[in-house]
């Protein structure tokens, strides 16, 4: 369970941080399409990092948690994943990486 809540947290600072570097390196005047592109790359980062936080959440209660909340942590991760993953796709498609 704290090597979970652990690896959890480093996601978390791994991400924010790339996501602040990321928005640090755009360019000074970028175009419309670019900065559509790299805020839908923000929410498909975020998206997928909470996707992943649930799936922690999912290994966390397999054992000592509530039944309720086991099932409704895969459906979460599942769903947050999949939504990451689209908008990731169609930020892709929109403006480039």
């Amino acid at each position: 369970m704290i090597l979970d809540v652990a690896l959890a947290v480093l996601l978390w600072v791994a991400v924010l941080s790339v996501l602040r570097q990321r928005r640090a390196r755009m360019a000074a005047d970028p175009s419309p399409a670019q900065v559509r592109s790299g805020h839908l790359h923000e929410v498909a980062a975020l998206s997928a990092t909470i996707g992943v936080t649930w799936f922690f959440a999912w290994f966390i209660t397999d054992t000592t948690g509530p039944p309720w909340l086991h099932a409704l942590a895969v459906r979460a991760a599942l769903a947050f994943i999949a939504v990451g993953a689209v908008v990731a796709a169609y930020a892709g498609w929109v403006g480039g990486p």
